[in-house]
């Protein structure tokens, strides 16, 4: 696979393009818009502080509980019979209660076959009993034994060590985002949903991994749920003593094919350059925003913000096309009994249920909005953040440019590009190609000097937002591997540090604005929507948004690409890691570069053209629109496989954009 080579480039190339559409203002709100049609080709694992890229490898747990092994020496010395193993896990998926199977009169096959049910089934007890002078061996789930002494026996016998009281674990999923995920995982464990430590969400159109945290629960009785699960797997256990805290990650490594490619490798070759160089506006992507319409979540934070509580609730309860028929029907009903009680009993578990409930107890207010999990509540409000930021974005490239040098203007703040603080602060702020919080709150940076400097100062927090938990257990300070930063202006005849370097807030009560004309768009922007700075030191604490600070420019890391011949639209091109786990048939190679990014065939063009059959008329806008003959594509195809490496919040889709903006650009 070919490592990108950057080289020097044109000024031409040098000033990332924008998009009409960035302020997500329209219809259809979807990854289609950038190209993005199969979540298979789109593999997501999450990168840590130390930059170890998160694989699932295995689904054994092989780490020591209590001071023994998770899979004891009896482990191999009973196999338990395949019918009795299928009545076993009925009864551990709860289709059944308990069952009873005759017993050996041997007390040491006794004894095997219950450390066996006790080593496969830690949620199951089993006991010999004795009928008629017949021995048998009962079998039920542990929450149900009376006295709760046995259950109570195998539970402390499957507890993680005392000193290092987290399992940490490997998620992997397919199809669903991680609160749908773990959600599941919960409602096996009979937990709730918020016991579950993560440093970021990652979105549900992809195949994701990442790591996990969670208190008091064994390796070995997680691993148990791996055989009920569907898209989900964990695995890769370990112990630790601290759990994973919010924001805790450096950022993703992302795999994405990019099939039907048309354009000529030196194409494709100098716009990979380009874009490795040069990077692209850091735009919050669609998936910020919803996925509808009409039922925009900045439209519904901008009404939380306004404290207008029944407009939020009302947007939050509006039918649309994208959720389950189901909920769709309850919501359209609602909307013509306003009959919340009705609408809610018949509405199948999801969060509609719970905030139409709420209505049914406290009306349309505060306290029903309260009812949604806090994380969701805080989800609206930071979406409005986003899209001024967007907006502001694009008019600082469009009416204020870029230098010919690539540096800073006169007023804009940056944060210093210091080894030591690099990794932590190279996005400001946080998660994942889903990001729903902001990582770097400024209540307590200082503001900054007026001469221009480069040594940090100041302090930075993490952010508040805890998934659900109460905000006093979140801990405020960052990682001990990023030192405090404070965004400082730029002055005439001062060193004027790299675009890369300039930041741009998000608007808040605590943050400093840009000393240009970029600072006075926000009060421009809020005015529009009759809001003001102040109004984000909401009364309410949950929406009091002191704001942070967000890189204009992100530039993607560790570059690699390869071009791909393949016959079949279904063949898989990239292996996610279960499938490697289970030693599935690597993936076919076909031409690639083997030095400098120099390609023996020909490169991409664009995402849009994916399954160009899908839209035949868009496909023959772009083909005639880069002079490629529609013949061309159809002789072969190929695909581009392209691995890169973003900083936390830094969204892949953004990014996958501006590189086919470059191929446009180049062709």
């Amino acid at each position: 696979m070919a490592t990108v080579e950057v080289q020097e480039s044109p000024p031409e190339s040098k000033r990332p393009r924008l998009d009409d559409d960035v302020d997500l203002i329209r219809n259809t709100l979807s990854e289609r818009d950038v190209g993005i049609l199969e979540w298979e080709d789109f593999l997501v694992r999450e990168v840590d502080l130390s930059g170890n890229v998160c694989r699932l490898s295995s689904i054994v747990p092989d780490v020591p509980v209590n001071g023994t092994s998770s899979v004891p020496n009896f482990g191999s010395s009973y196999i338990i019979p395949i019918e009795i193993d299928e009545v076993l896990k009925e009864i551990d998926r709860e289709t059944m209660s308990e069952a009873s199977f005759p017993a050996s009169e041997d007390k040491e096959e006794r004894e095997a076959f219950h450390k066996a049910i006790r080593l496969n089934y830690p949620s199951l007890v089993s006991q010999t009993t004795e009928v008629d002078g017949n021995r048998f061996i009962t079998v039920t789930r542990g929450s149900l034994v009376k006295g709760k002494k046995a259950w109570e026996r195998v539970a402390k016998s499957n507890d993680p060590p005392k000193k290092t009281p987290y399992c940490r674990f490997v998620l992997y999923k397919e199809g669903k985002d991680t609160m749908q995920a773990l959600h599941i995982v919960s409602r096996m464990l009979k937990i709730n949903s918020n016991s579950f430590n993560y440093a970021g969400t990652k979105d549900k159109r992809a195949i994701t991994t990442q790591n996990v945290s969670i208190k008091n629960i064994s390796a070995r009785r997680l691993s148990t749920l791996n055989p009920r699960l569907n898209g989900i797997k964990i695995g890769n256990f370990s112990y630790t003593a601290v759990p994973i805290k919010l924001g805790e990650l450096y950022g993703n490594r992302f795999s994405i094919v990019i099939r039907d490619i048309c354009a000529g490798d030196s194409v494709i070759h100098r716009a990979i350059q380009d874009w490795q160089k040069h990077g692209f506006i850091n735009y919050f992507g669609l998936q910020r925003f919803g996925h509808c319409a009409d039922a925009r979540t900045f439209d519904i934070g901008r009404e939380i913000i306004r404290a207008n509580w029944e407009n939020a609730i009302n947007l939050i309860l509006t039918p649309t096309n994208s959720e389950l028929p189901v909920v769709r029907q309850m919501k359209e009903l609602y909307q013509k009994t306003q009959d919340a009680k009705a609408c809610g009993d018949d509405m199948p578990q999801c969060l509609e249920k719970t905030l139409l409930l709420g209505i049914v107890r406290y009306g349309k207010t505060l306290s029903a909005l309260q009812t949604l999990p806090r994380n969701l509540r805080q989800l609206y409000a930071h979406s409005y953040q986003s899209l001024v930021w967007n907006k502001v974005a694009s008019r600082r490239i469009r009416e204020l440019g870029v230098s010919e040098d690539g540096k800073a203007l006169v007023g804009d703040l940056y944060f210093p590009d210091v080894p030591s603080i690099s990794k932590g602060l190279r996005s400001v702020d946080s998660s994942s190609e889903l990001c729903i919080d902001d990582s770097l709150n400024p209540t307590t940076i200082a503001v900054p000097d007026p001469e221009p400097t480069t040594e940090p100062a100041g302090d930075v927090k993490a952010d508040e937002e805890t998934g659900g938990e109460d905000e006093s257990e979140v801990p405020h300070n960052p990682p001990s591997s990023v030192t405090p930063a404070t965004p400082s202006r730029v002055t005439e005849g001062g060193e004027r540090p790299l675009l890369s370097q300039v930041v741009l807030p998000l608007p808040g009560y605590e943050v400093i604005f840009p000393d240009n004309e970029s600072g006075k768009w926000y009060s421009e922007i809020l005015g529009e929507d009759s809001l003001k700075v102040e109004n984000f030191k909401h009364k309410v604490k949950d929406f009091a948004l002191p704001g942070s600070y967000r890189h204009l420019i992100v530039k993607p890391e560790d570059v690699h690409y390869e071009i791909r011949e393949y016959s079949d639209v279904l063949e898989p091109l990239v292996h996610s890691d279960y499938a490697i786990m289970n030693e599935k048939s690597p993936v076919k190679g076909g031409n690639h570069s083997n030095e400098k990014g120099k390609c023996e065939t020909t490169s991409p063009y664009e995402l849009v053209l994916r399954n160009a059959h899908l839209n035949s008329g868009l496909y023959c806008f772009f083909a005639l629109f880069l002079g490629v003959a529609e013949g061309e594509c159809k002789e072969k195809s190929r695909a581009l496989i392209l691995e890169f490496t973003l900083p936390k919040a830094a969204y892949a889709t953004m990014a996958i954009r501006e590189l086919m903006k470059n191929v446009t650009v180049v062709q």
